[in-house]
């Protein structure tokens, strides 16, 4: 075989191995981004599920509120639990928008809750001073 046939084919080879690596490696980021997008999904519904119980926790305390109003008898037990279970949820979602904002390379404003570059010194939306 020719020198310059041979060496003609190292260099397809070459290319070749190249582009082979370069669809592995984009392929790898595709699946990394949709894993990515599929769990920020997940905690996006696990935050609406739980403010829609919130909501009907307050509701609930509504009702109680109301039916003290009327002055019936309400039980303050049931009052301290709806208030409890609210606090456990708002935790919850805080753990969530936590997670959200690593995915997104950003941090929560500690006073409103936004999303914040991380290079953002203070909050876009209240003007609270950030710590990054």
């Amino acid at each position: 075989m020719d020198d310059k046939v041979r060496e003609l084919l190292g260099k397809i080879k070459e290319t070749a191995t190249y582009a082979v690596d370069a669809a592995g490696s984009a392929a790898r980021q595709v699946g990394q981004k949709t894993g990515e997008t599929i769990e920020m999904a997940k905690l996006n519904m696990k935050i609406f599920d739980l403010n829609t119980e919130i909501g009907v926790n307050f509701r609930e305390i509504g009702r109680i509120v109301y039916d003290t109003h009327l002055g019936k008898e309400t039980d303050e037990s049931a009052l301290k639990d709806l208030l409890k279970a609210i606090d456990d949820k708002n935790d919850e979602i805080e753990s969530y928008r936590a997670r959200l904002a690593e995915f997104k390379k950003s941090v929560i404003c500690p006073v409103c809750g936004a999303d914040c570059a991380k290079t953002d010194a203070f909050c876009k939306k209240c003007g609270a001073k950030l710590e990054n």
